[in-house]
């Protein structure tokens, strides 16, 4: 696990800035604190730089750049490839041998020879750039569900990408004026997905997508989509969980994987409980768990996940963290590197920095909610959909008007969410399932947003568009077209970037088998009722947890790393919030309603409705302004 950068020439008569590069390196220090390297190629059109963490291959035979043996191809890479000792027989079978034990080179030799045709045997995580000097080509790439980070611009005929946006903002003289698009995108959604970035000039490669480069040309094509249904499974109940069982085994193993310690994050809840029983029966040595504990917050799993490592015979640790969480807010932003509302990121923030001295790799639960249907609002939709289904046009249209009548009168949370839902139902099932799934809709930005971002606004809602294009591409039932587009946005852009920068601020290496392509193709190709019963979503993942678990050691409401958000907006952040209004580096935008956001928060504060995501949103992007 890496931070990476680097400048390569688009044009014959460019050359990319070494200096450059090597400031952007130099601010990835957290990303790989152990080793740093640093490669211009023979005809100066390429300049790479690394910072690394070692994890796999400790020896100097794993340090990046890694140039072949021509001295003309190089390759920065950060990630791992877990199927890395597979890939390496197969190449000796062909004639083709690794000097190494690492991925790095592996990596290289495929790329090398494939080009972006070698992306389809990897197995991992991982953002790598790899540059050959006698053809003048480059290849960038990210992972399926980019886990791994990569950003670029285009500046002087030569392309600059990095780890860090932050980083390459900051050393990259690119064009930062706000793109006034992401901003309603985050506004709405509470990140910013890609391709876009906060930034006009600087792009986000998006995930399962490379970039090639050749003949001053840049093309941007997707390698890996889930939308097609493919072959439906056809099996058993039974046989589906034993396949499960033995596809998350084989993650898991290769997952293990490292010659450094390696732990799990531990929540207590379905995800993470599978991953811990699964590392424990597989692990050579004793496995190390750690929790976050929220004492008053009524969010607490950590006497949960206590219960879990009892059973399991895992070495815990938990981490009592009380509402200070909040003091790393300016911090964590720097690192994001434009504005960020996802909040349980302060809890994943704190458990890394817990965790860093006792372990370098932490494996986790993420992706168990999208791949397997866990999330509490897919029922609800899924309910919505069948009340819609038996409502005449009429009675939609006179519950929705009731419902919205009672939300301005009643104090009742709830209310205001069955607004929302009746006002979806009316909508066709795609603009139904953005409309739930975005923040921002067009009568909130009528009431909030101001000048060339409400003008924006009403000329596209992007993050409607984005959603319901997204539904729409999927194929099979609206329970997996949901699925299929909170992969491809929600994981892919809010959930993915969280792990990776909350983990890799402290240098600890997130690994997560549930996001597995061969589990998430597998997940994606299981009937409804494999994943839904009368007890929720993850049905499946629930009974095969149960293999080795008590089943009232897990069997309660979802919570997760989650944090008391709206608790804290009226107490703690109460004084924060309420000073948005006069924020000077908001009313320097020009583009969101004072009045707007003060009404948020007297409706908020009140528990007249319950503003807490949008609330949130506005004051991390204050934060973020006001880091510069």
């Amino acid at each position: 696990m890496c931070g990476i950068a680097g400048g390569i020439a688009l044009a014959a008569d460019s050359r990319p800035d070494p200096a450059m590069v090597s400031a952007m390196s130099s601010r990835l220090t957290h990303r790989g604190p152990d080793d740093s390297g640093l490669w211009t190629a023979p005809s100066g059109r390429a300049v790479f730089a690394h910072r690394r963490l070692s994890v796999i291959d400790l020896s100097e035979g794993g340090s990046q750049p890694m140039v072949d043996e021509t001295g003309s191809i190089g390759i920065v890479f950060n990630g791992e490839i877990y199927n890395y000792l597979e890939l390496q027989q197969d190449l000796e079978t062909e004639g083709v041998h690794c000097k190494s034990r690492s991925d790095t080179e592996v990596l290289m030799r495929i790329v090398a020879r494939t080009e972006e045709e070698g992306l389809d045997c990897l197995r991992g995580m991982f953002a790598f750039a790899l540059w050959n000097d006698v053809t003048g080509t480059a290849i960038l790439a990210r992972d399926r569900i980019g886990k791994k980070p990569l950003f670029y611009t285009i500046l002087n005929g030569c392309l600059y990408f990095c780890s860090s946006l932050s980083a390459l903002r900051r050393e990259v003289p690119a064009d930062t004026s706000m793109n006034i698009e992401a901003l309603d995108l985050y506004l709405s959604l509470g990140y910013i997905p890609a391709p876009f970035t906060i930034y006009k000039g600087i792009s986000r490669l998006p995930a399962a997508s490379f970039a090639k480069a050749r003949n001053g040309a840049v093309r941007v094509r997707r390698y890996w989509d889930l939308a097609v249904l493919g072959e439906p499974y056809q099996g058993s109940y039974a046989s589906a969980k034993d396949e499960l069982e033995e596809k998350l085994d084989q993650a898991v193993a290769i997952r293990l994987r490292s010659d450094v310690p390696i732990g799990v994050f531990l929540s207590g809840g379905i995800d993470s409980s599978l991953i811990t029983a699964l590392s424990v029966r597989q692990s050579k040595s004793k496995v190390q768990t750690f929790c976050i504990g929220l004492k008053g917050s009524g969010s607490d799993e950590s006497p949960s996940a206590a219960a879990v490592a009892h059973h399991l015979g895992t070495a815990h640790h938990t981490l009592h963290a009380e509402s200070g969480l909040l003091d790393t807010v300016p911090e964590m932003s720097e690192h994001f590197g434009e504005p960020y509302g996802d909040a349980s990121a302060l809890a994943l923030w704190a458990i890394a920095k817990m965790a860093r001295p006792h372990i370098t790799v932490a494996l986790g639960g993420d992706g168990g909610d999208e791949g397997f249907a866990g999330y509490d609002w897919y029922a609800n939709a899924s309910r919505l959909t069948q009340v819609g289904a038996l409502m005449p046009q009429m009675a939609m249209s006179a519950a929705a008007r009731m419902a919205r009548f009672a939300a301005g009168l009643s104090p009742n949370r709830r209310i205001g969410k069955a607004a929302r839902a009746f006002a979806a139902l009316k909508l066709p099932p795609a603009n139904g399932f953005a409309a739930l799934r975005s923040f921002i809709s067009d009568a909130d930005a009528e009431l909030l947003y101001a000048g060339s971002l409400l003008d924006h606004r009403r000329r596209l809602a992007a993050a409607n568009q984005l959603l319901s294009v997204s539904y729409s591409r999927a194929q099979g039932s609206a329970l997996r077209k949901m699925r299929y587009a909170d992969i491809e946005t929600y994981l892919a852009d809010d959930l993915s970037p969280k792990i990776d920068v909350a983990t890799m601020a402290h240098g600890l290496e997130a690994r997560a088998p549930l996001l597995d392509q061969e589990v998430m193709k597998f997940a994606l190709s299981l009937p409804d009722h494999f994943l839904t019963d009368g007890f929720g979503g993850k049905r499946i993942l629930r009974d095969l947890l149960a293999r080795h678990l008590p089943v009232e050691l897990f069997m309660r409401p979802k919570q997760g790393f989650s944090l008391p958000l709206a608790q804290w907006l009226t107490t703690t952040l109460a004084p924060k919030v309420a000073a948005l209004e006069k924020s000077e580096a908001l009313l320097d935008l020009q583009v969101l309603n004072p009045s707007g956001i003060r009404r948020l928060f007297k409706q908020h504060e009140s528990g007249f409705r319950d503003h807490s995501q949008r609330l949130f949103n506005i004051l991390q992007l204050d934060a973020w302004l006001s880091n510069g």
